[in-house]
This record gives structure tokens, C-alpha cells and sequence, in this order.
């Protein structure tokens, strides 16, 4: 009898929070990186050593501690050390971050930022590396006793005067420094001549300089749409089930309209189009607002340009789910298009993702505005 009341209440406490376990593919990643090996912001967190494969990671006592406790960060430290690991990073990750799923599906919070953190340089100290990789999850909760910090004797001083001043030196730095502000003041009061011969060719030279930059013929400036307002707060659509992904304006051909008339190519690099290749991610607020964007590319010029493209935004329709809007991150492939003669978007991955019944519609036909 003992046994049964133990197995269900094992499944009423169990179940439901397997149930409500986080899937890989609905999570948000921060990103940055460091040339230095990686070192933990407080003193509350737990660490775990990642893993690759499946299975779920090694748990231990501090983390399985704070299972209850308000996680603020999950903090990923990888290392790349060769150039050519970029490749395998976002299959790598996720099996790392899955795995912690596993172990730990209480730290994924609404309120908790995933931070995919590289320790990348060819040069890197690899064994530093190595030893700081792994999970960093930061909680907030009970105080932890602080060790107490070894006291420091204070430096002697030498005869040589390394680490104080004497009253000597002190006193010799001062006059070094009346010197200084005597010559300066002498400089300051000496008048500068000047020939009147060169100065007026100077000004002459200067005035035909103007004229020529008046007298060049710039391109016309195309009218510049107002931005859309943000807000803090979601919005509600007026049905509850909706669901919409994010979307540019109308959809996908003023996307590609936009990217046409925002990312200007020359005729150089239409001529080695093959080149014009990079992978852009894009992390939108709940408002539809750009949060952050991340720009892998080969070709930095091409990269600027995505970059300035990226800062001309208008607001994104926000990801709606649920009937509110919510956070999201879209990942896509840039590169030439020889049909259109302009650069396109491929490959679009979008996070959360979204279901077949999610269509892009206007914010009107949403909430109804």
C-alpha cells in the first residue's frame, strides 16, 4: 500500500513539470565572446561541466540546491581555437544546452537569459580554456557565507623609492611640473605670424575647395518613411488563439524590397557575386523592435553594408502567440540573387517556431487597430 501512495504521488509531483519542460527549439540566445579565458561575474552560481552527445549532464549538489531559486543568467563558455570551428558551433551548442535540459529543466525561467559565451582566439592559453568552459547558471536566493579574504601585508619601501615617493622626489616633481606649465604659458603667449601672401592663398584655395563640393552633383535622397512607435508592454490580439511569425511589413516581398533598396551593391561586387555571402540573426523585442543583431561574413564590406541595412529598420511585426505578442529571433542566409540582381534572403529559420496556421497580417487585422 506503502509502495502505491509513494508511485503516485511521484507522478503528481513528476508529470506535470515534465510536462512543462522547455524544448531547445523555443529558447533565445544571447551571444558574445572574449579572447581570455572566462571568468564567472558573482560568487552565486552554480558550474557543471557541458556535454556533448545526449543523456543530460553530470548534476551536482550546488546545482541540484538551487533548483527553487530564481535563475537571472545561464551562461554557456565554449572555446574555438582554430579557424575553421565555426562550422560545427550551432550543432555543438545545441546538444550542450540540451543536455542541460535534461538535468536541469527548472533553471529555463521566463526571465532567465541563455548567453552562448566563446572563448575564441587562435592563440588562446588552451588549458585556461578548457578549465573555464562548461555552465555557469547565476541564481538569486539565500546568501552563501563569503570566504574570508587573506589580508595583504603592506609593501616596504626600498631604498630606491619603487613603490612610495620621498619627500625628494615628490618635491622635484612638482618643479618639473611648474616647468612645464611656464613653458606652455610661454608658448601660449608668443604670437603667431603669419605671411599675408600665404594666408590669403590658403583662403583662396580653401574658398575654390567649397565651390567644387557645392557644384557636385549628389544622388537624389529618397523620402524617409517615419519609424513605428515601440511599446513595453504586449499586446493582446482580439483572439486569444492567435498566432502570427514575424514578418516585415507586409510579408516577404517588401522584406525583399527593403534589403533592394538598403543594401546598395557596386558594380565590383555584382561581378563577383559568388563572394556576397553572410549569415545574419536577428533578435526582436515583444514590439517587433531590433534587440540585437549578429553578422557572420567573410567579406567585410559586404558586412558593413548588412550592418547599415540592419540600423534602417523599420519595426518588425512582432512574433504573436497565444494572442500576445512575444520575443523572437530570425535567422537567415544573405547572398546574391542573378534573377533580381540584388541580395535575397534564404535558408529563414525562425525561434520560437511558428505553426502551419501562422500567417503574416498586418497589426490591423490583429488587434484589431
Amino acid at each position: 500500500m506503502k509502495k502505491i501512495l509513494i508511485i503516485i504521488l511521484f507522478g503528481i509531483i513528476y508529470f506535470p513539470s515534465a510536462g512543462q519542460a522547455p524544448v531547445f527549439d523555443d529558447l533565445l540566445f544571447d551571444a558574445d565572446s572574449l579572447t581570455k579565458s572566462y571568468k564567472p561575474k558573482s560568487k552565486h552560481f552554480a558550474y557543471f561541466k557541458a556535454k556533448r552527445g545526449a543523456g543530460g549532464i553530470v548534476t551536482n549538489s550546488k546545482g541540484d540546491s538551487i533548483r527553487s531559486f530564481p535563475i537571472s543568467d545561464i551562461v554557456l563558455v565554449f572555446s574555438e581555437t582554430k579557424a575553421g570551428s565555426i562550422a560545427n558551433r550551432e550543432g555543438a551548442n545545441k546538444e550542450r544546452w540540451e543536455n542541460l535540459l535534461i538535468a536541469y529543466p527548472e533553471y529555463f525561467q521566463p526571465g532567465t537569459t541563455l548567453i552562448n559565451m566563446c572563448q575564441c582566439n587562435v592563440n588562446g592559453d588552451t588549458a585556461s580554456f578548457r578549465k573555464a568552459a562548461g555552465f555557469y547558471a547565476y541564481f538569486t536566493g539565500k546568501e552563501e557565507p563569503v570566504a574570508e579574504v587573506p589580508k595583504v601585508e603592506p609593501k616596504k619601501v626600498t631604498s630606491t623609492g619603487s613603490v612610495t615617493d620621498t619627500k625628494e622626489t615628490k618635491s622635484e616633481k612638482v618643479k618639473d611640473v611648474h616647468k612645464e606649465e611656464k613653458v606652455v604659458k610661454e608658448k601660449k603667449e608668443k604670437p603667431v605670424k603669419e605671411d599675408a601672401s600665404t594666408g590669403s592663398a590658403s583662403e583662396s584655395k580653401k574658398a575654390e575647395k567649397k565651390e567644387e563640393q557645392v557644384h557636385v552633383a549628389q544622388p537624389p535622397v529618397k523620402e524617409v518613411q517615419p519609424k513605428k512607435e515601440g511599446y513595453t508592454t504586449p499586446k493582446r490580439s482580439k483572439d486569444p488563439k492567435a498566432c502570427r511569425p514575424p514578418c516585415y511589413e507586409n510579408g516577404d516581398e517588401d522584406f525583399n524590397n527593403f534589403l533592394k533598396d538598403n543594401i546598395n551593391l557596386s558594380k565590383k561586387q555584382k561581378h563577383h557575386s559568388g563572394d556576397l555571402l553572410a549569415v545574419l540573426r536577428l533578435q526582436l523585442n515583444l514590439d517587433g523592435s531590433v534587440k540585437k543583431s549578429f553578422i557572420q561574413g567573410l567579406d567585410e564590406v559586404f558586412n558593413k553594408q548588412i550592418e547599415a541595412m540592419v540600423s534602417n529598420m523599420n519595426l518588425w511585426n512582432p512574433a504573436v502567440r497565444g494572442g500576445v505578442t512575444i520575443k523572437s529571433e530570425i535567422k537567415m542566409t544573405l547572398k546574391y540573387d542573378k534573377s533580381s540582381h540584388s541580395i535575397k534572403p534564404f535558408d529563414i529559420n525562425i525561434i520560437p517556431r511558428p505553426g502551419p496556421a501562422c500567417k503574416c497580417v498586418s497589426d490591423a487585422a490583429m488587434f484589431g487597430e
